[in-house]
């Protein structure tokens, strides 16, 4: 500021304050409104208590991303169970396709080149953790992955499926025009390899890639976006108060058996007069709370052992329990048999099962159509009708088939007794236990009447 009067620097310093004040607002701003829109999309504390702030009492965060449902589902078993059970239980019998013959060979065909039912269990898997996944599509077009996909010609062309995870796949750009179908969705991704979810610590290959070379699944998106939600998103809270449990009753367990002491100094003791002596009896002490030393001898030292009592948790982590499985629709029962030995009832499969077909036959009949369509669409397989059927994963089992059908029997017995015809036909019996109808012969013409005798 040299040959500026007073006046012009005082101005020149206001300018530069008022310039850093204002840059610093702004940056202020962003930092809350990514924060708010974070708490948007996650659930954020809904300050329902006016005397406390029970997020931060109970030491729950405000908002959550990728990243912590990413840690949970990794390191906590129960959460782990949450997000795998439904995918492991669902593709256990993977769809049958009922098309023409010369498309299902093909078809059948790029599912063994591809691993196709295996990867899609995989893209289940991963968009269960976040909020969406994506099944990246490698094929042979000599195009970068930021270009759009042009017509194919055949399986061939197809080099890879490859599902990841929401912490790998960042949305770069969105369509911004609201006059244009699709506004607000992606136009281009960005695939960080070593983002969260990655099983490489070596590879850090990162990209863009167009939408057209990505099958987006996301369980929950009902408004046709990318958007889902978090299997572990509702639960969260009460993952965070089981594991805390746990890891409490683990080291209240530990410190107990550990019989850690406490030294008191009693009449006679003489502390040490130099740092030397100082460090000889600590290191003494070391080496018998270590165990290096079976013996412990010193003047006015005394080893007091205290007895630690420890309440039952069962109780406080059953609540955890009960809520977790409310979220997740899972029988605690079906999620503590994988953790403790736990019998669920037969209700609890049965309801189990329920949910399993129906979002098989609802979301993953989506998600394969969506696959099969995008075959279609650039020319690996040709364009035909055809038909995605689910076996039934809430039929009974043939054990309690045979007691409907056992029951429908008893029922028909009642009313022959009680001089009434039979409630059920043959064929309905046979059908509930599984078995196909009987085939009747109707009485030839020739045979004529009872007249006839």
């Amino acid at each position: 500021m040299f040959g500026l009067s007073k006046q012009e620097k005082k101005e020149s310093l206001n300018s530069k304050y008022k310039s850093e004040l204002k840059e610093l607002l702004n940056n202020m701003a962003v930092s809350l409104d990514n924060n708010g829109r974070s708490m948007a999309l996650s659930g954020g504390y809904d300050n329902a208590d006016t005397l406390h702030n029970v997020y931060s009492d109970f030491g729950y965060p405000v908002s959550l991303t990728f990243s912590n449902f990413w840690n949970m589902y990794r390191r906590f078993g129960v959460a782990g169970a949450v997000v795998d059970m439904p995918p492991n239980l669902s593709w256990l019998m993977p769809p049958s396709i009922e098309a023409k013959e010369s498309f299902l060979n093909d078809f059948n065909l790029l599912c063994k080149r591809t691993n196709l039912w295996n990867r899609l269990k995989g893209l289940d898997k991963r968009q269960r953790v976040g909020s969406y996944a994506g099944l990246f599509i490698e094929v042979a077009d000599n195009k970068r992955p930021s270009e759009e996909v042009e017509a194919l010609n055949g399986i061939g062309q197809i080099h890879n499926l490859k599902p990841i995870y929401e912490g790998q796949l960042r949305v770069s750009d969105t369509q911004q025009d609201v006059t244009k179908p699709f506004y607000g969705e992606p136009t281009m991704y960005e695939f960080v390899s070593s983002g969260d979810g990655s099983k490489s610590t070596e590879d850090n290959a990162s990209f863009q890639i167009h939408p057209s070379r990505l099958i987006i699944a996301a369980e929950g998106a009902d408004d046709g976006s990318i958007y889902g939600v978090s299997s572990l998103e509702n639960i969260y809270n009460d993952l965070l108060d089981l594991r805390k449990i746990s890891g409490a009753g683990g080291e209240g367990f530990y410190q107990n058996t550990r019989s850690a002491p406490i030294i008191k100094a009693v009449d006679g003791f003489q502390a040490p007069k130099s740092q030397k002596e100082k460090d000889a009896l600590e290191q003494q002490i070391d080496d018998f709370l270590g165990k290096w030393q079976k013996k412990f001898v010193s003047k006015g030292l005394e080893f007091v052992y205290p007895n630690i009592s420890l309440d039952n948790p069962k109780e406080f982590a059953q609540n955890s329990w009960n809520n977790i499985s409310a979220g997740s629709g899972i029988a605690s029962a079906i999620l503590m048999g994988q953790q403790m030995g736990v019998r669920a009832s037969d209700k609890d499969f049965e309801l189990l099962m329920i949910m399993i077909q129906s979002r098989r036959e609802n979301f993953l009949n989506e998600i394969v159509s969506q696959v099969i369509d995008w075959f279609i669409k650039y020319g690996v397989l040709e364009n035909v009708e055809y038909v995605v059927e689910w076996g039934d994963m809430s039929a009974a089992s043939d054990e309690a088939k045979i007691k409907i059908a056992d029951a429908m029997a008893g029922i028909n017995e009642k009313s022959f007794r009680s001089g009434l015809s039979a409630v059920y036909e043959v064929d309905e019996v046979r059908q509930v236990s599984g078995f196909e109808q009987l085939d009747y012969e109707m009485p030839s013409e020739d045979l004529g009447g009872f007249d006839d005798i």
